[in-house]
């Protein structure tokens, strides 16, 4: 697995971790649709440690069920996953945050390319002005 990953699927565990501490999760009694999309997120992270290719497809539909059913929640998904799983997620973002991704890519394509060290959370920071 590449650090690249490593990164999205700790996005992802940080997600599941946050979207559990919150309603409807918390609830004593869940929804079955609230339970089949959370037990579905947590096979998703089993499938993302597995190197499971299905993963990307998975992840696609995960994420955009996600922003479907629990668009205020939605904060607690990091916005790199959407550009990550990449499909119908994108409709999800702003075309100025696209953009930026975009760039993002196009740096660490270029660190690849010269077998250069990649360090993907500072990157993202100088490219998001968070720094």
């Amino acid at each position: 697995m590449t650090s690249y990953q490593i990164h999205h699927l700790n996005f992802l565990k940080i997600a599941y971790n946050n979207l559990i501490k919150c309603e409807p999760f918390t609830n004593e009694e869940i929804s079955e649709d609230d339970e089949v999309f959370i037990l579905s997120l947590k096979k998703l992270i089993e499938a993302f440690e597995a190197g499971n290719d299905k993963a990307y497809t998975a992840g696609e539909e995960v994420l955009e069920r996600a922003f479907r059913m629990y668009p205020g929640l939605a904060h607690l998904i990091a916005r790199d996953l959407l550009w990550f799983f990449g499909g119908s997620c994108l409709h999800n973002m702003a075309d100025e945050e696209i953009e930026k991704f975009q760039r993002l890519d196009e740096l660490r394509f270029k660190a690849e390319e010269n077998n250069e060290e990649f360090d993907y959370l500072n990157t993202r920071a100088s490219v998001f002005g968070q720094n």
